[in-house]
């Protein structure tokens, strides 16, 4: 797993990490979207995701703040910068 989502994860600040197989961030940029599974880093497409995952969206901007501690993740959440579907039971 590389450094960026250790932090992210970190920052997310998750009661429990042994759901983190089943939680998954989507980044958009301009150009692309990449879905990654949190506990193994891995890139994975959106078919492989299902309803009792977690699907964390974001866009790059949004990643940068999360990372370097600049806003909560409740306030992003408020501000409509992050958007939670799934299971959200996991991030418990």
């Amino acid at each position: 797993m590389n450094l960026e989502i250790k932090e992210i994860i970190n920052n997310i600040k998750l009661a429990h990490k042994n759901n983190l197989d089943k939680i998954y961030l989507q980044i958009e940029d301009d150009e692309k979207t990449e879905i990654i599974n949190l506990e193994s880093g891995e890139k994975t497409k959106y078919s492989e995701i299902s309803k009792s995952n977690l699907l964390i969206k974001m866009n790059m901007n949004t990643l940068l703040e999360l990372k370097e501690n600049k806003k909560n993740p409740e306030d992003l959440l408020f501000e409509e910068k992050i958007k939670i579907s799934g299971d959200i039971k996991l991030l418990q």
